[in-house]
Formats: structure tokens, C-alpha cells, sequence
């Protein structure tokens, strides 16, 4: 079952308009978690960021965000999966002019089996291409995402399964869909800029490794990828996984690192907690009066 702007319909009855301006112009916004056990993992922030990233567009949410999540809850009843991906959606509505956004805005929630990857993305680790494609408003989670799938697609000659932007200075960002962190000489590195989404699985990685390892908040050039000693790359879907080739340049020795393999651990046992506290993002968090 689809919930789109009032109604819970079946994936047959789930239609928006033609005149919609996410297909009209990719003007929208989303976000995307999973479940553990039947729960959403930090559904708060996800919201948080869904709103933050509504209001960079200019674009006004139809629902509060309580009762966005009362939403999720009624649709993950609804469907009785036993593991879950969520996705929300806002779209810019109907604009008479195909151009301006107009209020109301389009409201969509669904839920979807949750799909697993290969067990060997894990224990082997995955290859990754770079891309000088960018994607326009990288703080905020939008619809478009043209460069990136024209990024994997380019990277699918090199059985690469991601790909890494890359900025006009040299420096890696993140991933299509994922953050990036790097290691070297026992630091986790990753870049906290504004070209980049603050990814929720990624601040909960910073959260639980903070005791563990030394964390640098700066991006790794391109040129230093010969340098690293490991790479991963953290998302809802993907959780915490290795990255053992940036454009056929082996991280290291080519295999799954130690300290990649603790963060994978200690990322495992955080979901399973029964609670999982409050993140604060300074991104999202002026928004936690909204709640």
C-alpha cells in the first residue's frame, strides 16, 4: 500500500499527475531508511533532514512531521513486511505554468521489501569509479540524480558498484548514494563540507567510532588514493561497506582492513539496541523544535 496525498491506495492506484513538477522539472525532495526488527532507524532524523532539504528547495511539506511519521507507522502496518525500506517523497505539486511550484505539494510514502546485498560486498569489499559530475544542492537529499546514475552507468565496464564525486579542487565527497570515509595511518577521514549530505548512517558511524579512532574531518584527494590504507562506504541500504578499489587503484592490499571491519562490528551491534538516541546533527537540528 502507497500513501499519496490522503489516501492509502495499491501500487496500481498510485498515479500523480503528468503535470507534477517531478517530472516535469525534477523538482522534489526525498529521503530513504530502513527498519531493524520493524522499526524505523532514526526515523526523527530522517524527518529532519527531509524538511531541511523541503526548505532549501523553497518547498512546503502538506504534513507536520508527526504526522508524516504517523504515516510511515500506518503504511509499514499496512504492508506486514518483516524488514523494510521507507521512502518519502515531496514533489513540487501541480504548477499551472509547468514551472512554479504551486501549494499543495505532492505527499508520497511507501514501503518495499528490504533487498540485501551479496554477503561478498562485505567480506571482500566492493570496487568504486570517481566522476567530475556533480550534483546540483549536494546538502540536501533532492530527486535528481541524473549525474550519478550517469556516473555508475560509466563505471559498469569496470564492475564498479559505486561511484565518488569529485570536486574541482581534487578532493573526494561521497558516493551517488552513500558517504565516503577513508583510513589512513589509523584516522577515519571523511569530508564535513557543504558539498556533501550529512548522511544519518554515516553521523551514526562518527558517533560509535569517535572512542575508537582519531576522526579528521577532511576530504582525501584523488591523488592520495595510492596513499590510503582503507575505504568504506556508509548508507541506510548499505550500512558499513569496504571499498577496495577506487579506479582499479587497490586501497591497501586489496582486501577488507581491520579497522573497517570493527566499524562494520560496532555499526552491527549498535542496530541492534533497542533504543537508539537521539543524533545531533547541527544540520538538521535547528528543526527539532518542530517536533
Amino acid at each position: 500500500m502507497f500513501f499519496i496525498n490522503g489516501s492509502y491506495v495499491s501500487e496500481t492506484d498510485a498515479k500523480i499527475s503528468v503535470l507534477d513538477l517531478s517530472i516535469l522539472r525534477g523538482f522534489g525532495v526525498f529521503d530513504y531508511l530502513r527498519t531493524y526488527s520493524g522499526k524505523p532507524f532514526h526515523l526523527i532524523e530522517h524527518l529532519l533532514r527531509l524538511q531541511y532539504s523541503a526548505q532549501q528547495l523553497g518547498l512546503e511539506l502538506p504534513y507536520t512531521l508527526e504526522k508524516i511519521s504517523e504515516i510511515i507507522n500506518e503504511v509499514l502496518r499496512l504492508n506486514q513486511l518483516a524488514e523494510a525500506s521507507i521512502k518519502i517523497i515531496a514533489t513540487g505539486g501541480v504548477s499551472p505554468d509547468q514551472f512554479t511550484p504551486q501549494q499543495p505539494s505532492t505527499l508520497i510514502v511507501f514501503a518495499y521489501p528490504l533487498a540485501s546485498y551479496p554477503p561478498e560486498f562485505f567480506t571482500k569489499g566492493i570496487n568504486v569509479v570517481t566522476t567530475r559530475l556533480m550534483r546540483s544542492m549536494p546538502s540536501c537529499k533532492t530527486t535528481q540524480y541524473i549525474p550519478g546514475i550517469i556516473a555508475l552507468q560509466q563505471g559498469r565496464s569496470s564492475n564498479a558498484k559505486e561511484a565518488l564525486y569529485v570536486n574541482a579542487k581534487g578532493e573526494i565527497l561521497e558516493a551517488t548514494t552513500s558517504n565516503f570515509f577513508g583510513v589512513k595511518e589509523g584516522k577515519l577521514y571523511t569530508c564535513m563540507s557543504e558539498e556533501v549530505l550529512a548522511g544519518i548512517t554515516r553521523e551514526v558511524v562518527l558517533k560509535i567510532a569517535k572512542d575508537h579512532f582519531p576522526i579528521c574531518f577532511e576530504p582525501i584527494a584523488i591523488a592520495e588514493i595510492d596513499q590510503l590504507d582503507e575505504a568504506f562506504i556508509t548508507a541506510s541500504n548499505k550500512e558499513v561497506m569496504p571499498v577496495v578499489a577506487i579506479d582499479s587503484t587497490p586501497i591497501g592490499n586489496g582486501k577488507v582492513g581491520p579497522i573497517t571491519t570493527q566499524v562494520m562490528s560496532l555499526f552491527r551491534n549498535y542496530t541492534k539496541q533497542d533504543n537508539w538516541p537521539l543524533l545531533d546533527i547541527p544540520r538538521y537540528s535547528i528543526d527539532l523544535q518542530t517536533l
